[in-house]
């Protein structure tokens, strides 16, 4: 099968048995992405592990193209929907592999596969990992019929990097998931601003009450 991986973000790594037993095309820059291109593959999938542009109505009208989102949609649609699910209390989250259609996160499902929110985002981040290895390879093999969300729609509103201040009035089980669900390479963490410097957190852990973290600090 001629599938192309579409992917804006080091932490998905493909899984090897996807790559030796189809025709797999890797992009990970949205130039490459065009309908002229595509043209030329035809594609029988496009899959979207993570991607940080638009994707354009002349592509998800022509190809299947299929996105990944990890919320128990259609509550969650939006954006940074694990840091969200984690201040709302939620342990664990679905990952969706879902049509890509003219609203954002609002296709019919495929399949969907339950992981654990607990952990640094790194760690979660690995199980999305290995999730969405087994929805592509579910897709490809099974060609399952993509069944429309119900319930009542709930959008996140994507956080921002001021959102990510530690607050006075946060108890240290807030503390501790500020910290937790910001702990990637490639995320900004968590942070308190004192005086001139900044002191930014990661590596939490819980000891009964007492919450252990590293912490950095440099000049504003």
């Amino acid at each position: 099968m001629k599938i192309i991986i579409a992917c804006s973000k080091e932490w998905f790594v493909l899984d090897e048995n996807i790559k030796t037993q189809n025709d797999v095309i890797c992009i990970n820059e949205n130039s490459h992405l065009s309908k002229s291109f595509l043209d030329t593959i035809r594609p029988d999938f496009i899959f979207f592990p993570h991607w940080n542009w638009h994707i354009k109505k002349e592509i998800y009208e022509n190809f299947e193209c299929v996105i990944f989102h990890t919320a128990p949609l259609p509550y969650g649609r939006g954006g940074t929907p694990i840091q969200n699910l984690i201040l709302k209390g939620f342990e664990k989250a679905p990952v969706c592999a879902l049509r890509v259609t003219s609203d954002y996160d609002a296709g019919p499902i495929f399949a969907k596969k339950i992981i654990s929110l607990k952990g640094s985002l790194t760690k979660i981040f690995n199980r999305i990992n290995v999730s969405t290895n087994k929805l592509i390879i579910e897709i490809i093999q099974n060609m399952p019929t993509p069944v429309p969300q119900k319930g009542k729609v709930y959008n996140f509103n994507r956080r921002i990097e001021a959102d990510n201040e530690v607050q006075p009035d946060i108890d240290i089980n807030g503390f501790f998931d500020l910290i937790r669900m910001l702990d990637e390479p490639s995320y900004p963490k968590s942070f308190l601003i004192f005086g001139n410097l900044r002191i930014e957190f990661s590596d939490a852990t819980m000891d009964g009450d007492t919450l252990n973290a590293l912490c950095r600090i440099k000049r504003c």
